[in-house]
């Protein structure tokens, strides 16, 4: 056997044991490729703000979301604002304000902010929580600029699932590149 067809088998036996240790999917959203792990179920996406959705399975049945927002060109408010609305809506103990841990995760292309909050959520669409507040919740919300606008990945859910996925999702908007477009 040739030496090139030896290391073309290595590498696809490599990349089939990676696949199968690690499977991904590929997703594409405004022209933008990435991948998520085979485990984050994808599903229709609930509304037209939502270029991507999926559920990521508990063992508990206490599934946490993966949503990506997209308002449209200079839509959805700046760092700042969107930081305050969703600090706003975490409580720690006995109600006291919950600090964000905010760090830049982009890439030189595609710069990006992640947004991370932890304590009792009351997730919500304004300021304040909305509805009743879920105990020991987690929020991984990054802000990507795009050339077509602003993406806002999220992750949210029980606190420990989150933390479990929290290099997939960071992996995910490492990894938003302009997708390739198919040879005619």
């Amino acid at each position: 056997m040739s030496s090139t067809r030896s290391a073309r088998l290595l590498l696809a036996s490599l990349f089939l044991a990676g696949a199968s240790a690690h499977a991904e999917q590929a997703v594409t959203l405004l022209g933008l490729g990435s991948s998520i792990p085979d485990a984050w179920q994808l599903e229709t996406p609930s509304s037209d703000m939502r270029l991507l959705q999926s559920a990521i399975p508990a063992a508990d049945g206490d599934a946490a979301a993966f949503v990506v927002f997209y308002f449209g060109p200079e839509q959805g408010g700046t760092l700042e604002a969107n930081v305050e609305r969703w600090q706003s809506q975490f409580q720690g103990p006995e109600g006291t304000a919950v600090e964000p841990r905010i760090s830049e995760i982009g890439t030189a292309a595609l710069p990006a902010t992640l947004v991370e909050l932890r304590g009792s959520y009351g997730r919500s669409v304004g300021m304040g929580p909305g509805g009743d507040m879920l105990p020991d919740r987690m929020l991984l919300a990054a802000v990507v600029e795009t050339p077509e606008g602003t993406l806002y990945p999220q992750l949210h859910g029980p606190a420990m699932l989150v933390a479990e996925q929290r290099d997939a999702f960071i992996a995910f908007v490492r990894g938003l590149q302009p997708a390739a477009t198919p040879r005619p």
